[in-house]
């Protein structure tokens, strides 16, 4: 019997996957793998763990949308070391010599800028009236006192005016030991003029009027206390 070369009793043989789609099957899966890495790093990227974007909150029509207002450490925490607390004398009860306190004169009261000011009337120039005062309590609380002296006299506008302003330091035997903080001779009606004083660690502060015709009032635009 001619030699095949097969032996004997041996079946058909079967047949082999073809290498190729075997590659071909494994490149796709290796696609499909590396696409999905994209997608990931991409999600990664725009929504990072702890710091998903939060969504802009959303209203009905016509109602208003509310957003957060941001608090600075002012808000929060009080006076900071780089702010001041402002005290207006015309929000003050004056300690003594309320009676030479007075209205702003008619012809001002509908102008701008006068609405925290203090008018001090002018004294009659008789004898025993030759300067008005105005105290009030400081108890070392504040640091400066600043003002705008506005002068205003019915007869003669350009009349002179003397403003002083005096601070009282507590002695060591309980009286007050007063000196002059500030002065203001130049102040007219047209032109008027600053004054300031150093308070700090002071208990009082009086404020003294001269006018040249007592038919006037000192006019204290803006008189603050500052801490």
């Amino acid at each position: 019997m001619p030699d095949n070369g097969k032996s004997a009793g041996e079946g058909p043989s079967r047949p082999h996957r073809p290498v190729r789609k075997i590659s071909e099957r494994l490149a796709l899966a290796g696609l499909v793998v590396a696409i999905l890495g994209v997608i990931v790093a991409v999600f990664d990227w725009r929504f990072p763990v702890g710091q998903q974007e939060t969504p802009a909150p959303t209203a009905s029509p016509g109602a208003p949308v509310t957003v957060p207002a941001a608090t600075s450490p002012d808000a929060t925490q009080g006076n900071s070391p780089g702010t001041t607390r402002v005290e207006y004398l015309s929000a003050l009860q004056a300690h003594a010599g309320t009676t030479n306190l007075v209205e702003l004169p008619r012809e001002l009261r509908e102008s701008a800028g006068f609405e925290r000011a203090i008018v001090i009337k002018c004294p009659s120039n008789q004898s025993n009236d030759k300067i008005t005062k105005v105290t009030y309590q400081l108890l070392g609380r504040f640091d400066t006192f600043q003002a705008t002296v506005r002068p205003h006299f019915d007869s003669q506008p350009e009349a002179q005016m003397h403003v002083e302003v005096l601070v009282g330091e507590r002695a060591r035997d309980g009286g007050l030991v007063w000196d002059v903080g500030g002065r203001q001779y130049q102040a007219t009606a047209e032109q008027p003029g600053p004054i300031s004083a150093v308070v700090e660690g002071m208990q009082e502060l009086e404020i003294q009027v001269q006018c040249q015709l007592p038919d006037g009032v000192a006019i204290l635009v803006d008189a603050a206390l500052h801490e």
